[in-house]
């Protein structure tokens, strides 16, 4: 008799997919995380976990969209920032997936000088 999973596992994404997310990533994708330590004074300080993908044209976007689709993580609604589009995946689940999926392939992204 099969036992019940308890925690939903996230399906296996091919090793293409994740490579390709990786390389659109590295290009020029960032993340937008949490303040570490909260400023006593009342900030628009950044909230939550963020991964932007940034995508020259919307044939580029397009792909990204079902790429992330694929990998399990759900992007946000996409807007244009200078010329170009950015596509938001919200969330720390999200956040840990990728971090998870790059590691799980051995696929490393470079820290920012900041």
């Amino acid at each position: 008799m099969a036992q019940p999973k308890t925690v939903a596992e996230q399906p296996k994404v091919k090793k293409a997919v994740v490579k390709k997310i990786a390389d659109y990533f590295k290009r020029n994708g960032y993340f937008r995380l949490p303040d570490e330590k909260p400023q006593k004074k009342k900030t628009t300080a950044k909230k939550g976990y963020e991964i932007r993908f940034v995508a020259k044209d919307k044939k580029e976007l397009s792909e990204m969209k079902s790429l992330l689709k694929e990998a399990g993580l759900m992007p946000g609604k996409p807007f244009d920032k200078f010329n170009q589009f950015v596509l938001p995946v919200y969330g720390k689940e999200k956040y840990l997936r990728f971090k998870n999926l790059l590691a799980e392939h051995k696929i490393r992204i470079r820290k920012s000088k900041s």
